[in-house]
């Protein structure tokens, strides 16, 4: 048995385990225009279809936290990683609908099953060193993402969709598995205590729901879903912003989560987590709500000022949306009796369904109406963030 490793050299492999989770999964959000394009569909039926992922969130959602907790985190992380690489490269060659759908489903159990198993290692760091670290480790996982939106937006027209992901999968499978080996002395163990299966058992007829935690980690997410789905779509396509500079908003809200989601604790000490979630999600989505309004005014004959309001309306909806998911996540985990990784798939149960549901509305919103409409949702779902602050208490 390998011999386990200091907590200061564990927590940094967490964090590039997290920040190579966001390169990944993320890398090929900014060119979704590329692949709506190679699959001939509409607005409608290219949100749909990436929406069908949920499927197979749902499938690791209801078992991936009890294997976790039965047989521990390893494995499930070195299976995440080669499903995730290998339906990204199946997901970006593809141009035939059933091929993507296919995909899609293995791809979102895939997120799922590595997003349980190391955030319950991340739950686990925090009850043994008693740091609060899951909103810094979700800012890692933001600067994998908007690295990786940045080099898709470098690349686009200069290397070919298939040829970007081809690389990108197998550099990060092979550097996930590399850090995963390093610090598995340390990694969420077995559960060999004698009653485990009965206990697996029990908490997964005991499967309860947080009405309250559930209906605000919806509201609170649901933007930061949407810019990843149509940001780019929508200044290109809607703005006429052509280029590489399309995804300059996408990635400017990316930028500010990480700012974020990284300086939350300086701000702790001043204020409750309570105070910072109502005046954040406020803030968030009235700017993006004056953001696709002054847009739509100002019309798209003039691009720069254009790209000016968007990039602003973005980086001040993604700062002020940066903590929210984190925080809600944190006082789940506060609030159950049960072990963090089931935790995280009970609550995503029911989130990813609810989800489900948004996204098509989104997506067909857009598909009816533009998305200029479509966007100003989940905006204003943010709006009534503040009704649910009550469950931050005690956190």
């Amino acid at each position: 048995m390998k011999k386990s490793i200091d907590v200061e050299h564990e927590l940094n492999l967490i964090k590039a385990l997290f920040f190579l989770f966001g390169l990944l999964i993320m890398s090929w959000v900014p060119r979704f225009p590329e692949v709506k394009a190679n699959l001939r569909l509409t607005n409608g039926e290219f949100g749909s279809l990436v929406s069908m992922g949920a499927i197979g969130n749902l499938v690791a959602l209801f078992t991936v936290g009890h294997l976790v907790h039965k047989y521990g985190a390893r494995w499930m992380l070195h299976i995440g990683a080669l499903l995730l690489a290998i339906s990204l490269v199946s997901l970006t060659h593809t141009t035939s609908s059933l091929f993507f759908l296919l995909f899609i489903i293995i791809q979102g159990g895939a997120i799922s099953a590595f997003h349980i198993s190391i955030n319950a290692q991340g739950f686990f760091y925090q009850d043994r060193t008693k740091k609060q670290i899951i909103t810094l480790l979700s800012g890692f996982w933001s600067s994998g993402a908007l690295i990786s939106s940045i080099i898709a937006g470098l690349l686009v027209d200069r290397v070919a969709l298939g040829t970007y992901t081809n690389v990108l999968s197998l550099l990060c499978f092979l550097l996930m598995t590399l850090i995963i080996s390093k610090v598995s002395p340390n990694l969420v163990k077995a559960d060999e205590t004698p009653d485990s299966e009965h206990r697996a058992r029990d908490m997964f007829k005991g499967f309860t729901i947080d009405r309250q935690v559930s209906a605000a980690l919806l509201l609170v997410i649901m933007l930061e879903y949407a810019v990843s789905d149509w940001a780019a779509i929508y200044v290109k396509e809607d703005m006429k912003i052509a280029g590489g500079i399309h995804t300059l908003p996408y990635i400017l809200f990316t930028l500010a989560m990480i700012i974020g989601r990284l300086n939350l604790h300086n701000l702790l000490p001043r204020y409750t987590i309570d105070f910072l979630v109502v005046r954040a999600s406020l803030l968030s989505g009235l700017s993006i709500i004056a953001g696709i309004i002054a847009v739509s005014i100002v019309g798209t004959a003039n691009k720069t000022l254009v790209i000016v309001i968007l990039s602003i309306s973005f980086t001040i909806a993604g700062l002020g949306s940066s903590f929210l998911g984190p925080s809600v996540m944190n006082a789940a985990n506060t609030r159950s009796k049960f072990p963090s990784s089931v935790v995280i798939g009970q609550i995503g149960v029911i989130n990813i369904a609810l989800v489900f549901v948004v996204r098509w509305v989104i997506a067909w919103t857009a598909q009816a109406t533009s998305l200029s409409i479509a966007l100003l949702i989940p905006a204003v779902m943010l709006l009534t963030v503040p009704y649910f602050a009550k469950i931050f208490k005690n956190v």
